[in-house]
């Protein structure tokens, strides 16, 4: 712990009538416009330090590095009505901010795929705590006060996106009752460690500019495999129009393509990769080259056989043929799959989503009365 936050019993008590450890020298306030400029600075700090960490030479959201491009972000977070913000001041400094995003998504949005109809979203860029703060204790005031106006509107889902080189960020986290519900990672398009054997029997048909059936039913299966556990991420089939609207967009407009695995006799489909720009990667975390690999299915009975690695090979040849450096893609870190598999061919995690479901119960059950 700091000696600057070092904690002392507890003072603090907050309007559902709890208490949480704090400290004397430790003011957590609604966050204010003029607040915005250090809260800038705060930010291309930590993602200064982030650049550390990650895969070796991958320089991401180098706009960000300076407090200038940091206020746009926050000017773009804070310029939603669901948005609501607070700073941690100590010794009458501001040493952290917060803010969150109350998220209302109807079943057939693109986005409820990934995030609870109604929850509340902290994006990468939407929290920094000072270097050498006491993150725990910081962070620990700043959610209890946003939280417990989110809980008493009804949002309990709470995400949260940290860079996964941040330890002390994400030991914060941890005590609050975070865990981990999917990681963003990448790697180079250069080839990497062993290569994969051929599959015999197995050729590769490369889409572009249309889309194609198989990918449909590749979507379809892949969501009922993270339906299944110990995933169990639910799916009900009603994005599905969506998802193929924004596959369509990006392969008939020449910003995306495809590889597809097929047996070569009866042209069975095996698996596939789809690829598109880096529209779902957060701008802290965009690099000047980079590819994004949106979906990736392979059959039941081909995972072993080795059609995941070799339709990975030949997509990064491809890509780094045309010049394109580096490859990013997000899985859900409960797959035991793609947990595995991932990392195995060169991927790092750069971000990592953390989420927690608080008890709805925390509402109305409070206890008996004194």
């Amino acid at each position: 712990m700091s000696p600057k936050t070092k904690a002392t019993q507890p003072a603090g008590t907050s309007h559902r009538g709890g208490t949480a450890p704090t400290d004397p020298r430790v003011h957590v306030r609604p966050l204010r416009a003029v607040d915005l400029g250090r809260c800038a600075e705060l930010l291309a700090g930590l993602h200064a330090r982030a650049q550390s960490t990650g895969p070796r030479g991958m320089l991401r959201g180098l706009a960000y590095l300076s407090a200038g491009g940091c206020r746009g972000l926050l000017d773009g977070l804070l310029a939603s009505p669901r948005a609501t913000g607070v700073v941690a001041e100590v010794d009458g400094r501001v040493q952290g901010f917060l803010i969150g995003e109350r998220q209302l998504f109807a079943p057939e949005d693109f986005a409820s795929i990934y995030a609870e109809p109604r929850s509340v979203a902290v994006p990468l860029h939407g929290h920094a705590v000072e270097e050498g703060e006491d993150g725990v204790l910081l962070y620990r005031l700043m959610y209890a006060q946003l939280a417990s106006a989110w809980v008493d509107a009804g949002f309990f889902v709470h995400n949260v996106s940290v860079h996964a080189g941040d330890a002390a960020a994400l030991e914060a986290w941890a005590m609050l009752g975070f865990g981990r519900k999917s990681a963003c990672a990448a790697r180079p398009t250069a080839a990497h460690g062993k290569q994969a054997a051929a599959v015999a029997g197995v050729g590769i048909e490369e889409i572009r500019g249309r889309d194609d059936e198989v990918l449909e039913q590749s979507h379809r299966r892949l969501m009922r495999f993270q339906a299944g556990a110990p995933i169990f991420w639910p799916y009900s089939g009603e994005s599905d129009a969506r998802v193929r609207d924004v596959r369509r967009e990006a392969l008939e407009g020449g910003r995306g393509f495809a590889l597809v695995a097929r047996e070569a006799t009866t042209g069975a489909a095996l698996g596939s990769l789809l690829f598109v720009p880096a529209i779902f990667l957060p701008p802290m975390l965009a690099a000047d080259s980079v590819v994004y690999l949106w979906e990736g299915f392979v059959e039941d009975d081909q995972r072993a056989a080795g059609v995941g690695s070799m339709l990975l090979e030949r997509a990064m040849e491809l890509v780094h043929a045309q010049g394109i450096a580096w490859c990013a893609l997000h899985y859900v870190t409960a797959n035991p799959r793609g947990g595995r598999f991932w990392p195995s061919r060169g991927f790092v995690a750069v971000e990592y989503t953390l989420c927690r479901r608080v008890d709805e119960r925390a509402l109305w059950h409070r206890g008996p009365l004194a």
